[in-house]
């Protein structure tokens, strides 16, 4: 059994070992944040593409949280693709922070069975479902 310095240690070590991912994916999820308002601010210059995008809610992060971040994804990079915006590497920082959730989502909807929404509406739910993500 260990005392004094080196137990003290160990518990400190402990702490900030279970309290470190917690941290890595918040920080990670607040650069997403300022980088998807880059892109409502974007949004009305590229209004003219109309595009629609299937769109998760909150509910749906709730449940299945890994797959709507998934989806959330893989709809940037359809987004990426017409509106060129590839530098902000959004969409992969999206599957990283899926990635660190690392759940069993069986029962969760695909992709493909969420409403469609404009680039605009999308980005807003995005934005949303994000920084409730980051508060809890």
């Amino acid at each position: 059994m260990l005392r004094g310095r080196p137990a003290l240690v160990m518990v400190i070590l402990c702490q900030v070992c279970l309290l470190a991912p917690k941290s890595a994916a918040g920080l990670r999820s607040l650069d997403v944040i300022k980088r998807v308002q880059l892109l409502i601010r974007e949004a009305p210059k590229k209004v003219s593409l109309k595009s629609r995008l299937y769109t998760p809610t909150m509910a749906d992060f709730q449940n299945c949280p890994s797959s709507t971040l998934k989806c959330f994804a893989a709809e940037v990079k359809v987004l990426d693709d017409e509106w060129k915006t590839r530098r902000l590497n959004v969409s992969h920082m999206l599957e990283v922070l899926a990635a660190s959730f690392n759940q069993a989502e069986s029962g969760c909807r695909q992709c493909e069975c969420f409403d469609e929404e404009t680039a605009e509406e999308f980005l807003k739910v995005l934005l949303s479902t994000l920084q409730n993500a980051n508060s809890l």
